[in-house]
């Protein structure tokens, strides 16, 4: 066993590209990916005529493969929105790419493909350029399109017909025919896994309602899925950025033959878990357990029985979103207790529980009514086995599972190796999504106010603002026991799509020689 895999990841953002590989490194493995200038830029297709020459060129030397269908069909997961290319020309390049399983039977190949999301704005920066003139309109023709087919509701039905004046059919036409295109060859790669071309097939949930084209989609897909009998094969949850990272645990559990583990996990509200996240079509509890399992794992009812606990902060109400500082005022409200649940966290952890945190009370970052509590605990950052808190809840839980996963793999396998790697993950994760998502990148865009068209300015306001307030947050009590033998190695902060909404890090620490 070489302990390495390929992958081809869905862009070259720091948490497509470098996360999956970030993770695998604590359970000691390594994830070889293409060259960051090989995979595009937003919407900029990736290198797709590349991707075989690399693949043929790095197999023999890894134990699987993980790959973005999405970068290898259409260029990218923002490409897959906008190109035109034939439904012919796409498969072609997936066709072929899949072949590596004939010629490398015993090595495991992971695939995912979104399903397309549908973006409820006027922002056409990641969809096709009408969407600042239509964007709106389009989603609730979605909406109510399939409102209607489910409900046959006649308000839904007069804003079908409304909306068929308001779009221009030219522009409904192209949309349409796009989705068509990319949900054929959706149901196409279920022939693949029929044909055992490819081992595990995901199709995460980009940004989701509870209806939509995208959503039907889904339900058809699922249908098929049960017909074909590939329930064990073939996942449908919410998320997309996080799968390449929740695929390498499950590809590194089944390469090491080690049982995936069990998760106990326990909420600060029981409002908040039956509640959905922004962004998703389901309670928060359902995709707690739809991350896990295409880990390989499942829930358990007791601590007793679970390998790890992951604790979940949820908004008392709703959950808000940091990036586009709405709902705030929903999320700290009566309906969670964060003081117990951190409470009820110390105490596990001071039983010998492993110990997970995945933060959902927002979307785009932490919730700083959290994190000044775990900061100010001298021990729980130290021992917590996983942490996040980015982008979206599917994002932040299936890394944490994935986190958890490979500590878990980390002890079992019987290797002598210490925890820096997982310290460096919670560093990152605290750096990135609560010190940059939750503090800095507001700050930012109070200064930057209007067009983020000066990119050297904005990249430079950016390095200031983290430095200014990562000093404050290094000196913290919970941060300081954290790094007891290691000083930090940080490398320079810049932004992978010229933006604000994302930023790009590296943390390395370093052992303290006395």
């Amino acid at each position: 066993m070489n302990r390495k895999l390929a992958l081809i990841p869905v862009d070259a953002r720091p948490v497509t590209r470098d996360l999956p590989g970030q993770i695998a490194a604590i359970a000691g493995w390594d994830v070889l990916v293409p060259d960051r200038g090989q995979l595009g830029f937003l919407k900029m297709p990736g290198d797709q005529s590349e991707f075989l020459v690399w693949l043929d060129r790095v197999a023999s030397e890894v134990d699987g493969f993980i790959l973005s269908l999405d970068m290898i069909g259409y260029g990218g997961l923002v490409p897959s929105r906008v190109i035109e290319d034939e439904f012919s020309t796409i498969w072609s390049r997936i066709e072929q790419v899949l072949q590596l399983k004939r010629r490398y039977p015993e090595k495991k190949l992971f695939a995912f493909s979104a399903t397309m999301r549908i973006s409820n704005n006027y922002v056409n920066e990641e969809e096709k350029d009408y969407w600042d003139r239509y964007g709106e309109e389009i989603w609730q023709y979605s909406y109510h399109t399939h409102c209607f087919q489910r409900t046959a509701s006649e308000e839904s039905k007069r804003m079908i017909d409304d909306l068929y004046g308001r779009i221009p059919s030219e522009i409904l036409d192209d949309y349409l025919q796009t989705r068509e295109r990319n949900f054929s060859i959706s149901k196409k790669l279920l022939e693949k896994v029929e044909e055992k071309l490819i081992d595990i097939l995901v199709f995460p949930q980009d940004d989701t309602s509870e209806y939509g084209l995208n959503i039907r989609e889904q339900e058809q897909l699922s249908a098929d899925v049960e017909k074909r009998n590939l329930f064990n094969n073939v996942f449908i949850y919410p998320g997309a950025d996080e799968v390449a990272t929740t695929l390498t645990a499950r590809a590194i559990l089944e390469a090491e033959f080690i049982k995936a583990p069990t998760f106990y996990p326990f909420y600060s509200g029981e409002t908040g878990k039956l509640k959905p996240a922004m962004y998703e079509d389901r309670p928060i509890v359902e995709s707690v357990k739809g991350q896990i399992h295409v880990v390989g794992g499942h829930t358990v009812e007791t601590v007793n029985d679970a390998d790890l606990l992951l604790g979940v902060n949820v908004p008392g109400q709703q959950q808000g979103d940091l990036a586009l500082q709405k709902n705030l005022q929903y999320v700290n409200t009566n309906g969670r207790d964060v003081g117990e649940w951190i409470r009820r966290l110390v105490y596990y952890q001071k039983q010998g529980y492993k110990v997970a945190v995945a933060d959902l009370a927002y979307a785009n970052g932490a919730d700083p009514v959290m994190m000044s509590r775990l900061l100010g605990e001298p021990d729980v950052l130290s021992h917590l086995v996983g942490f996040g808190a980015w982008n979206t809840a599917g994002n932040t839980i299936g890394t944490v599972v994935a986190q958890a996963a490979m500590h878990y793999v980390h002890h079992k396998s019987g290797f002598d190796r210490s925890d820096e790697k997982l310290k460096e993950q919670i560093l990152l994760r605290l750096f990135d999504d609560y010190l940059y998502q939750t503090i800095v990148r507001q700050q930012v865009r109070n200064e930057m106010a209007g067009p983020e068209s000066k990119v050297n300015d904005l990249v430079k306001v950016v390095e200031n603002r983290f430095l200014e307030n990562y000093d404050n947050l290094i000196q913290t009590e919970g941060v300081q026991k954290l790094l007891r033998d290691y000083e930090v190695d940080l490398g320079t902060t810049f932004l992978p799509w010229n933006r604000t909404f994302e930023i790009g890090l590296k943390v390395r620490l370093q052992r303290n020689i006395c």
